[in-house]
């Protein structure tokens, strides 16, 4: 299937197809991928990677369809190395959206090898993931604990008071604190989360107004100046690069 090798199996023939040694991609080399997945381990990853496809991918027959078979497996993919992710350390939200938006971006595709290099180059990314998840995991437990509730809670107010609550922390030692193992202080933090929140929702039909709103900028105006201080163009500048 394209410049990727990946070999579907014809279960009419199946017999006949293992006689010649066509089977399944072994159920121990998906294990030691998966757990590099889990590790963090972005060259072993890549490593991996070019093998198998050097090798050949081999998969059973989901679809009569070649495009929604490639989509079946693409599916199947992000199932698994999601799961691993979320047990390498990875926040669960943030592993669960990732993979609902590679998800979304696989179905309105129409190419197979498209496919097959978007799921691949996401799963490296996923792993880059993981392996910061990991270093972080070095930082105090209320640190997390705020990192956490910032990253699931973008769309709501965020302030000092209502997050040092959640960390158990008073604000003066949050702030403190907070500052001192992320390198930058709170607000600028929540910020910068909510920019690259807002550019996910740009590749959706979301409006600049809404995005605005729905992530809690105190204007459409100011939302589009942080914007473009941050990532160097508009909102609409970016949307126009990715349509």
């Amino acid at each position: 299937m394209g410049r990727y090798k990946i070999n579907v199996l014809d279960e009419s023939r199946i017999f006949e197809e293992r006689e010649k040694g066509i089977i399944h991609t072994p159920y121990q080399l998906e294990t030691q991928f998966l757990s590099k997945v889990k590790k963090g381990s972005r060259t072993d990853v890549k490593l991996m990677i070019g093998s198998m496809i050097d090798s050949g991918i081999t998969i059973g027959r989901m679809s009569g369809d070649s495009l929604m078979q490639i989509k079946y497996w693409a599916v199947s993919f992000f199932t698994l190395i999601t799961r691993s992710a979320i047990q390498g350390g990875l926040d669960e939200t943030t592993a669960y959206n990732f993979s609902d938006n590679c998800i979304s971006e696989i179905d309105k595709m129409t190419k197979t090898d498209d496919i097959a290099e978007y799921a691949i180059n996401k799963c490296v990314v996923l792993t880059d993931m993981v392996a910061e998840s990991r270093e972080n995991s070095v930082y105090p437990q209320s640190i997390r604990k705020c990192l956490h509730y910032i990253n699931t809670h973008l769309h709501e107010k965020l302030d000092l008071p209502s997050l040092a609550e959640e960390s158990g922390l008073s604000e003066d030692y949050l702030s403190h604190l907070f500052k001192k193992n992320m390198g930058i202080n709170l607000s600028k933090y929540i910020r910068t989360q909510r920019l690259q929140a807002s550019k996910e929702m740009l590749k959706d039909k979301y409006s600049v107004s809404e995005i605005a709103y729905y992530l809690g900028f105190c204007s459409e105006s100011y939302y589009i100046a942080c914007f473009k201080r941050e990532y160097g163009k508009t909102p609409k500048e970016f949307r126009n690069q990715i349509t």
